[in-house]
């Protein structure tokens, strides 16, 4: 498949084939990284689609339309993109702990399954279950003494995560797999009427008419917002002050974001919640459904409060389906779908270089806020978009394999160069890579360097 091709079936699955695409360059090829999916390709062409979108808003308003260009070295590069982050010089990269309740192990019927315990609550649980110390020989022996299957399910029960290693023509087959190869990459739906909202958008930063409501935790949901922050909407990040965290991808994704503490289990917090939602133009969130609907938040609920609401949900195992409701991250993506089977040698199942499906579903949630935001225009209402990491692993394997994969080295120095942006904050000096997608006139920046979690008040700037 040539990349090109890959744009432009992806702007005809989405309908975005009527929307000038002309003024798009994409160069390079994959493989950048020792991977055999179309990482760079995928990730440019939803880039890509950002800029047309973005763009199209702009020309609504009589502005000049603008040239858009996107690297594939550098878009894939873009998935890792917290690997470039640098404090004061210091090398800030995130490597997984080693959490032997975080890995793949060997089950009694011969499979595999990874276990997901990257927060405390999630690896005492599976300790709990598997009744055995946190040791990775202890938890190899008591997996042992399972079927995977009846394992994964028992976990799910419980709310803790894991997923048993299945190969892409198995994903097809399972309940949840057949639901998720079903939906759309990008579902959007429109959930209420009302009256077509014109917003006048901005000559330097496109969105700075925007405020957007982010409930999201790394990395998916923040990487969604983080995108609308570069394109000038006033993005306020809340989070809890009582969530554990992990501090380099906090930061990497809090680039022109306030961020603010709720304590949604407070009437107060939830009253306040409410009003900010009241007056915000997009809510975005990537809990599980139920989580936020106990509080008031909704979509059904804060669409009474807002009916021009554009409210996007991302998750792990998609939005219909068995496994709707059951937590889920990027590595358990990569198992279930088919990715760590084929990423892996010797049947040994094994975890991609970078994060893919991470990246790509917030970079899909932004074009969904983008497209939303369209359609708005013309045909008013609230708005819901949705969109999974296992959607995303499914769609890239959909793409077929990369040849000579096994030889790729990784991103270059070079390739990122352009990328990469310098902040000064409470952080100090931070170098961190800013985006792949480059627009002639309206370049992606970030008008407030990073800041720690509750550093402001939870309301909105004056319009």
């Amino acid at each position: 498949m040539s990349a090109h091709i890959l744009f432009e079936n992806l702007c005809c699955e989405l309908g975005l084939d009527a929307f000038p695409a002309d003024r798009v360059t994409l160069t390079g090829a994959d493989p950048v990284y020792p991977m055999p999916f179309r990482i760079g390709e995928a990730a440019a062409a939803v880039l890509a689609l950002q800029g047309v979108m973005l763009d199209s808003l702009r020309v609504q308003q009589g502005m000049a339309p603008q040239q858009i260009t996107v690297d594939y070295h550098s878009a894939a590069a873009s998935t890792y993109a917290v690997a470039f982050q640098r404090q004061n010089g210091h090398n800030w990269q995130y490597n997984d702990p080693d959490y032997p309740t975080t890995d793949f192990y060997r089950t009694g019927d011969s499979r595999w399954i990874f276990l997901h315990g990257g927060y405390p609550k999630l690896r005492d649980g599976i300790l709990d279950i598997l009744n055995v110390p946190n040791n990775s020989s202890c938890i190899a022996d008591a997996v042992m003494t399972w079927n995977a299957e009846y394992l994964e399910s028992t976990l799910a029960d419980a709310g803790l995560c894991g997923a048993v290693v299945r190969t892409f023509e198995e994903w097809q087959a399972h309940p949840q797999g057949r639901v998720v190869c079903a939906e759309p990459l990008i579902r959007l739906t429109k959930v209420s009427d009302s009256a077509p909202r014109s917003r006048l958008y901005g000559t330097e930063q496109t969105l700075q008419c925007l405020r957007v409501l982010d409930f999201t935790h790394v990395i998916a949901g923040p990487t969604a917002t983080r995108g609308l922050a570069q394109m000038g909407a006033d993005v306020l990040h809340i989070s809890s002050p009582h969530r554990p965290r992990i501090l380099p991808f906090d930061v990497d994704t809090n680039h022109g974001k306030r961020n603010a503490y709720l304590d949604l289990s407070v009437l107060a917090d939830q009253q306040t919640a409410a009003r900010l939602v009241s007056d915000g133009d997009v809510f975005v969130q990537s809990y599980r459904p139920e989580a936020l609907g106990r509080y008031g938040l909704s979509v059904p609920e804060m669409v009474q409060l807002n009916p021009h609401l554009i409210a996007v949900n991302l998750n792990c195992y998609g939005h219909t389906g068995p496994w709707k409701n059951r937590p889920g991250f990027e590595q358990l993506a990569q198992t279930c779908t088919g990715m760590a089977m084929a990423q892996g040698e010797n049947q040994r199942p094994q975890l991609g270089p970078t994060y893919p499906n991470d990246y790509l579903t917030g970079y899909l949630a932004t074009l969904g806020v983008l497209m939303a935001l369209e359609r708005q225009s013309r045909e008013g209402g609230a708005w819901q978009v949705d969109v999974s990491l296992c959607r995303t692993a499914t769609w890239l394997q959909q793409q077929g394999l990369v040849d000579g994969w096994q030889k790729a080295t990784g991103s270059d120095e070079e390739w990122i160069a352009a990328c990469m942006a310098t902040e000064t904050g409470p952080f100090g000096e931070l170098h961190y890579f800013n985006t792949a997608l480059r627009l002639e006139k309206t370049p992606l920046r970030f008008t407030t360097p990073a800041m720690p979690l509750g550093a402001h008040l939870p309301e909105w700037l004056s319009r």
